[in-house]
């Protein structure tokens, strides 16, 4: 399972190789980065039902719990990755 850094690089570089036809790297990064926010706003949107759902998963053999690729918060997460870059 992809962590939400890992999730917000891997969009972002979808996105990215789409704007191709723009030459300057950081208009294309900005336009990657805006059409990725797009794409996980609109999954937040669908998952905000799932709030009063336990989002994490018991990660076997330790104490850690890891968030469901599926649930809001793991999305939300995302999102805050993807502003970082």
């Amino acid at each position: 399972m992809m962590t939400p850094k890992e999730k917000a690089e891997e969009l972002i570089e979808k996105y990215y190789s789409l704007y191709e036809g723009i030459e300057l790297s950081l208009a294309r990064k900005h336009w990657a980065k805006r059409s990725a926010l797009i794409l996980v706003d609109e999954i937040i949107l669908s998952r905000k039902d799932d709030s009063q759902f336990d989002d994490t998963l018991w990660a076997g053999g330790s104490d850690m719990y890891t968030m469901h690729p599926m649930y809001l918060n793991y999305w939300q997460e995302v999102k805050q990755e993807i502003e970082k870059l």
